[in-house]
Order: structure tokens, then C-alpha cells, then sequence
């Protein structure tokens, strides 16, 4: 059953629920207890209970239990009950730095909670301090010639590095140590300051069949985005976030970590084109069929541009430089946690034989920006 129709059915069971409880707080208790409540029983997943939060028919629930808080009163019924440990906790702060933070949080394209979690990490990274030094060190002696982005992100070594830290007195836990050795490449201004110099890159990295898996590490990428709210960056240095990562993307692709982390970090570079005001007439998408029945055979096998609806919902938008290819792929291995035999699962393309990856990529963006898929990679602030 599909996101929607599942959301379609909590408004359902929420008029029900509110038809027969005493308070508000006893719908609330129904619809949103974090392991029995409807909610959670009907979207297992973070992802799809993130997908229902950005619904209209969650703004409904909302609404129904709004007009039993006015029947009932807002105290009424509502004893205290103790929250377990989900990794959420409310903070109460001013008015106005509530404002500031907001605004903030708008400037950098992040939700609130995310702008948050980037300010909390803030202590963690500035302990390196005077260590850069040695950091850049460790990254010399271990590099082989590779570039400081391949040493964070390769599964053989990153443990390497991290090793050679131990060894010369860093203390500090690994995504702090490869946040700073990332800090250290952007900043120009801070090597000089602390007269560090990064060994050249003799081995440079290079793949170039990015288009057969990009898109599995760009879903695996959104996904901890929502669930986890974390930036692409946190998750190439976090070594567990990482795994996760490698997890979600070789359910979608059978492939290498290292390619796969790779082409996450490909993102960063690809996803910065600025995006176009208008999407081009050119490129209007047309319905191919329902998903689960597209006859491969009448899809060009040339560059083109896909969507994956649920319903009138995107889930993800693609480029690719063969179209026929790429929706086999996705017919290979699906998406996690959305099913694509669902008949409600549609898929809308357009062949584009003449256009370049950057034109392709341009449209992408402007589709982003638009539409908002589900699990499209979105550039965030660093945290």
C-alpha cells in the first residue's frame, strides 16, 4: 500500500479515534504513542512516518485533534507521562534567539532541528584545537598519495588513519579527527595561520560509471538526512553513520563501499549547480505506465530524466546517461521502504539523446527545487 493511501487511512481512523475518546490527550496517546500508536503502527519506518509528517493528511490529524483540545480544554485529561529515550528532547529558549535561529535555519536551507544538532557538534569539533598539526600528520604518513576526501571515506584507510592518530596522543573520537582533517582541506586561511602543508595528490580517485550507483548512494544519503537529520558530511566522517550509509545503499545496488561513498561524496559537487528558474518545456516529463508493469523495451536506452511518483507525490528524480538501464535498476532492487508494485507507483521519463550531464543536471535541480522529492539529496550546512 502506498504512503498515501496508508495517510489517507490514519485521517480515517483519527476521526474515529476522536469520535469515541474523552480528551485531546487521549487521542494523542492513540495516534502518536512512539511503538503502539496508529501512526507508528501504520508507517513502521522513519522515512515513511517522515513522508506522513510532510503530508497534508498529518496537517488534518493535527486539525481533528486541535477542535478536541478547544472541546475539552487544553489541561483536561492531560497528566504528564514520562518520554523514553528516543534522541529527542525539547530545549526552551527566548523568544527572540527562538526568531534568530529561525531565520538562520531558513538562510542555510535547514529544518530547525537540523540547524540545532550543527550548533551542538560545534564544541566537539573545536576540541582538536592545536592538534591540526598532528592530524595532518597522520594523514601524511598513511595517504599513499590519495587525496584527504578518499583517506576519510575509504573502508581501508580511514581505520589507518585514525590508528596513526592514536599513536601520535589524539585522544579525540573519529568523526572528530576526520571533520577536522575535511576542516583542514577547505580552509586555505587555517593551514597558513598554523603553517600546515598537505602533501600533494599523486593517486588521484576516479570512476566513471558513477551513473550505475550514484543514485543508490544519493537515496542512502536522504534517508539518513530525514531520519537521523544529519548533513552529508557528518555522515562520510561518522564511522557508524557510515555504515548505516553502506547498509541502505547495498539493498538498492550491488556494488563497492568505497565506490558507493564516493559517489555521496560526488553529491557535494554535482548537487551545487545553481538551479535554473524555469524547468525547460523541452524536458516536460510524459507517463510511462504504472512502475510495476513498464515495458522496458519501449524505454530508450539513451540519456534521459525519470521521476517515481506515489500518486501525484515525487519520490526521486534521476538523470541518467541511459534511461532504459536505470529503471531497470530500480526494478532490480526497489527502494527501501517504498513499495514499487504498489499501483500507485508511477513513473513519468523524458529522452533526451542531445542533452549534456550538466544540462541534465541543471534540470534535475530545478526539479528539486520545485517539486521537493522524498529522496532527493538536498545541499545542507555542515554539521
Amino acid at each position: 500500500m502506498s504512503i498515501q493511501n496508508k495517510a489517507d487511512e490514519v485521517v480515517a481512523k483519527a476521526r474515529d479515534v476522536a469520535a469515541n475518546v474523552d480528551t485531546w490527550a487521549d487521542f494523542s496517546v492513540v495516534m502518536f504513542d512512539q511503538k503502539s500508536g496508529v501512526i507508528a503502527t501504520a508507517f513502521p519506518s522513519e522515512i515513511e512516518r517522515d513522508a506522513f509528517f510532510d503530508s497534508p493528511q498529518y496537517n488534518e490529524v493535527m486539525a481533528i485533534q486541535a477542535e478536541l483540545m478547544k472541546k475539552t480544554g487544553l489541561r483536561k485529561g492531560s497528566t504528564p507521562r514520562l518520554p523514553e529515550k528516543s534522541g529527542r528532547f525539547n530545549v526552551r529558549v527566548p523568544k527572540s534567539l527562538h526568531e534568530i535561529l529561525e531565520v538562520e535555519a531558513k538562510r542555510e536551507n535547514v529544518s530547525l532541528n537540523q540547524l540545532a544538532v550543527a550548533k551542538l557538534a560545534m564544541p566537539l569539533q573545536s576540541r582538536i584545537g592545536g592538534d591540526l598539526v598532528s592530524v595532518v600528520r597522520a594523514f601524511a604518513d598513511v595517504h599513499d598519495g590519495f587525496a584527504i576526501d578518499r583517506i576519510i571515506v575509504d573502508p581501508d584507510y580511514n581505520p589507518k588513519f585514525l590508528r596513526r592518530c592514536a599513536e601520535l596522543g589524539l585522544k579525540q573520537p573519529p568523526i572528530v579527527l576526520n571533520q577536522a582533517l575535511m576542516n583542514v582541506r577547505k580552509s586555505k586561511k587555517q593551514r597558513e595561520r598554523l603553517g600546515i602543508q598537505i602533501p600533494p595528490t599523486t593517486r588521484p580517485t576516479e570512476f566513471r560509471d558513477f551513473d550505475d550507483y550514484q543514485f543508490a548512494s544519493e537515496i542512502a544519503i536522504r534517508v539518513l538526512q530525514r531520519t537521523e537529520g544529519v548533513t552529508l558530511d557528518r555522515v562520510l566522517c561518522d564511522p557508524g553513520l557510515l555504515e548505516e550509509f553502506d547498509r541502505i545503499a547495498l539493498e538498492i545496488v550491488n556494488q563497492t563501499r568505497l565506490k558507493l561513498r564516493w559517489a555521496a561524496l560526488n553529491l557535494r559537487k554535482t548537487r551545487l549547480l545553481r538551479p535554473i528558474k524555469d524547468l525547460p518545456s523541452a524536458y516536460d516529463l510524459v507517463s510511462i505506465g504504472p512502475f510495476r508493469s513498464v515495458n522496458l523495451d519501449s524505454v530508450a536506452d539513451v540519456p534521459g530524466l525519470y521521476a517515481i511518483y506515489d500518486h501525484s507525490r515525487p519520490i526521486y528524480a534521476g538523470e541518467t546517461s541511459r534511461l532504459r538501464h536505470r529503471i531497470a535498476l530500480h526494478q532490480q532492487y526497489g527502494i527501501p521502504w517504498i513499495d514499487l508494485k504498489d499501483e500507485s507507483m508511477t513513473v513519468k521519463a523524458f529522452a533526451a539523446p542531445g542533452a549534456t550531464q550538466s544540462q541534465r543536471e541543471k534540470w534535475l535541480m530545478a526539479f528539486v527545487n520545485a517539486e521537493h522529492p522524498l529522496l532527493n539529496y538536498q545541499h545542507q550546512a555542515a554539521a
